[in-house]
């Protein structure tokens, strides 16, 4: 009976010690889930990478003649790329004066107050006159039209309209990655403006179809 006492005693403090070192030293837990589905947002097949052919373009032109003066330089280089020539949403910055005029001769009189260039006589469509003070596709542009106008320290109108219009990008054709960052820095340095480059997988989802 004694011997049964310390079996069960022995029992007891072996459970304790074993539920002690369970609290203070866990084992791996593992937890059984389901499986969970992850919605990503829709994009390209890149593929392998290393593989990966990569293009270069030019951003998005508006100006005809920067277009014609661009592909002279390319030309000088024996460089062609084709032309994506199609109709695109621009966003058009308009400044105006504020004011209107009964006659053109008025109107004549109040662009000599503005000492910058390319202000407009316009004819409304109810007869009387406007200035304007510029119109621009680019942003850069009319950054600097408004802070000409504002150190004028005149009052102006500014607003934003969008237009559909011509725009012209030069496509280079695919190359290895180390090609097309090369290509992408000699025509940063004739002239074009960070021109963008992306692999032709992204290229095609974006453009496949306007060319």
């Amino acid at each position: 009976m004694h011997k049964l006492k310390n079996i069960i005693s022995l029992t007891v403090m072996v459970g304790l010690g074993w539920m002690a070192w369970q609290v203070w030293f866990p084992g791996e837990i593992k937890v059984a889930q389901d499986d969970v589905q992850v919605w990503l947002p829709e994009r390209p097949n890149l593929g392998n990478l290393e593989n990966e052919r990569w293009r270069v373009f030019t951003k998005r032109m508006v100006w005809k003649k920067a277009v014609e003066d661009l592909q002279a330089k390319f030309k000088e280089h024996n460089m062609n790329p084709i032309i994506l020539n199609r109709k695109e949403a621009v966003q058009l910055h308009v400044f105006d004066d504020p004011r209107t005029f009964v006659s053109n001769a008025e109107a004549q009189a109040a662009l000599k107050e503005w000492k910058i260039d390319s202000v407009d006589i316009l004819r409304r469509s109810d007869g009387k006159y406007m200035l304007g003070l510029g119109r621009f596709f680019l942003p850069e542009y009319a950054k600097l039209r408004q802070e000409a106008l504002q150190a004028l320290k005149k009052p102006f109108k500014y607003s934003q309209e969008t237009k559909i219009i011509p725009t012209y990008r030069f496509i280079f054709p695919a190359l290895s990655e180390k090609e097309a960052e090369v290509l992408w820095k000699n025509i940063q340095d004739m002239g074009a403006i960070n021109p963008v480059m992306m692999t032709e997988n992204e290229f095609n989802a974006l453009f496949v179809g306007g060319m």
